[in-house]
């Protein structure tokens, strides 16, 4: 009973999935109608060719009337139908590929809004192979759905419908047969097949993201990994995805090629069965021999389209779990919504940030155990753990401020909520006496400049990666600021200095100067509000001292908050306070 109300449940997610699916391609509907019509005339342009042919030659070698004196006609139709069905198997491509790769220009570049839109908070908790695959394996697959889904489809029920109606001209007895062959071969196949290929494409999916994610891991900490002898442990963890993944995707092909042995074997049956009806037809008298002749020309020769649309029902599948991963991304609720520049109150100057009573808290899942009369379906519930409350922040024009406290105790989630990176749950959070949350999140930007932990390297120079801060920055505020980080070593060993174009996410550079090309773009940004976590967790005590050194000089009136472990750099803090049980305490 159970696995019956699981099968409805999947095929009505399937269902609306394809619906979803369907009407992103609103705007491109002409587009898929001029690819339908083009298939159907090409389809049936085959059939009427061959069952033309088929009159042709009955006509040259019998003399049943009227087909006896016409078979010339016959054949000049043969020829011109079966040279159309090249115009319109072309125009269906072209139309079919048009309005596919439109869809998946248009869907990656929603994507990314979603992505810019979320970040950074919101994609902490996705993995970057896995959006890599999304972005790239799982939107391409896509395109099986918007060129060889819809289209197939509706030019398999228009074609069907009018060979059903040629068929039953010629004998109801055909038309009943064609029907029942048609409903097997084009509804029944494809339903059958669908629901165990879909769980096996969903893990297929999976594995594939998991491996990504795991390969673009080592991939960035190979120094490390190598430098702490766990290549060996690694290899055998990349071994194991890869197995799982390669294990999945067998599972895949397999139902896949199933289907299509089923598809090929119950195609032929009915061929078969529909021959030896015919034959009995006309020699009981039922039905004329020539029009039996031509019908089942016509019957063998319509299954061009009804094929691909019984291997829907496992091709599809992978197809579908792919979609449901890229929507799974856009359906994710962003941590905030950005106050667009028409709406927000404008900032134009940075006079002070302050918290009042703010707290922090988010969503989590709870075993609750099978005896709990809250648990729901798939046995949790919604919890909420605490991390900030009832926090006093006062930041004045010109500070330097240091927090420290134990890991895990909230002090990024701080910088998030200062940022608004993420929303609070409670109290009051105001930059310059606004409200934050209703400040344009541009002119809230400008205000603010972050150094994180994670420094992301792009693939362009030395001097370009600084200037992220600030494009329109001089070629000499980027040697300043470059200069100000300390990077001075770095750019007399690169052998194109600031010009030398850097490896993907740095890899050629140490956690250190990753560090410090961070802090040049801070230097470089003209922001009031500095904050920085963990500046200087990778540098040795002689460059912390002068990169905080640097940073001390070249304040000038900025605000600075530095999140640390490290006492020499909390040392040199104007007011140095301490994170704890989710309040700011004097040290």
């Amino acid at each position: 009973m159970r696995t019956g109300s699981d099968d409805m449940q999947q095929t009505t997610s399937n269902l609306m999935m394809m619906r979803r699916m369907a009407q992103l391609m609103k705007p491109l509907a002409g587009t898929e109608g001029k690819a339908i019509l083009c298939g159907s005339l090409g389809h049936l342009f085959a059939v009427w060719s061959m069952m033309a042919a088929a009159a042709a030659l009955i006509g040259l070698v019998t003399d049943w009337p009227p087909l006896s004196g016409q078979w010339v006609v016959w054949a000049l139709v043969a020829v011109l139908t079966a040279l159309s069905r090249g115009v319109m198997a072309y125009g269906e491509q072209y139309y079919n590929h048009e309005m596919a790769f439109s869809m998946l220009r248009d869907i990656r570049t929603t994507v990314f809004d979603k992505m810019r839109s979320l970040a950074p908070a919101g994609l902490r908790d996705q993995a970057r192979g896995d959006m890599v695959t999304v972005i790239t394996n799982d939107i391409e697959l896509l395109e099986i759905f918007y060129a060889h889904t819809l289209s197939p489809i509706a030019i398999a029920l228009v074609t069907s419908l009018a060979n059903l109606a040629l068929l039953t001209w010629l004998s109801p007895w055909m038309g009943l047969a064609a029907l029942v062959s048609y409903l097997i071969v084009g509804l029944l196949i494809p339903i059958l097949s669908a629901r165990p290929t879909f769980k096996g494409a969903m893990r297929e999916r999976t594995a594939q993201a998991n491996l990504h994610s795991l390969l673009l891991e080592t991939l960035q900490g190979r120094a490390e990994l190598a430098g702490l002898g766990a290549l060996g442990n690694t290899r055998r963890r990349v071994g194991v995805a890869t197995d799982q993944m390669l294990d999945a995707r067998g599972r895949t092909s397999g139902r896949t090629i199933t289907n299509d042995m089923v598809t090929n074997v119950v195609t032929l049956i009915c061929a078969g069965a529909f021959t030896l009806m015919a034959c009995w037809l006309g020699s009981e008298g039922l039905m004329d021999p020539a029009r039996g002749m031509i019908g089942l020309v016509g019957f063998l020769s319509s299954f061009a389209p009804l094929i691909p649309v019984a291997r829907l029902g496992a091709g599809l599948q992978p197809t579908l779990a792919a979609a449901r991963r890229v929507f799974s991304l856009l359906d994710k609720e962003p941590p905030v919504r950005e106050v667009e520049s028409n709406h927000g109150n404008p900032l134009s100057e940075f006079t002070g940030e302050n918290a009042r009573a703010v707290s922090f808290s988010y969503a989590g899942k709870t075993d609750t155990g099978k005896d709990d009369p809250g648990k729901t379906d798939s046995g949790e519930h919604s919890d909420r753990t605490s991390v900030l409350e009832g926090l006093d922040l006062s930041i004045k024009p010109g500070e330097l401020i240091g927090i420290q406290g134990a890991n895990g105790v909230g002090k990024s989630t701080l910088i998030d909520l200062l940022m608004r990176f993420q929303e609070r749950s409670g109290g009051d959070l105001t930059v310059s006496g606004l409200p934050i949350e209703t400040i344009r999140t541009a002119d809230l930007r400008a205000q603010q400049t972050l150094v994180s932990q994670d420094t992301y390297i792009f693939s362009l120079t030395l001097a370009d990666n600084i200037a992220l801060a600030r494009p329109d920055a001089s070629r000499e505020d980027i040697e300043k600021a470059a200069h100000d980080a300390c990077l001075d070593d770095l750019i007399d060993q690169l052998p194109d200095g600031l010009d030398h174009l850097l490896a993907d996410n740095g890899s050629d550079l140490s956690e250190g100067q990753r560090q410090r090309v961070a802090l040049a773009r801070a230097f470089l940004s003209s922001a009031p509000f500095m904050l920085l976590d963990e500046p200087t967790s990778n540098m040795d005590a002689l460059l912390e001292g002068r990169v905080l050194t640097r940073l001390i000089e070249r304040k000038g009136d900025r605000t600075c908050l530095i999140v640390s472990h490290r006492p020499s750099v909390l040392a040199r803090a104007d007011r140095l306070l301490t994170l704890q049980n989710g309040k700011l305490i004097p040290a």
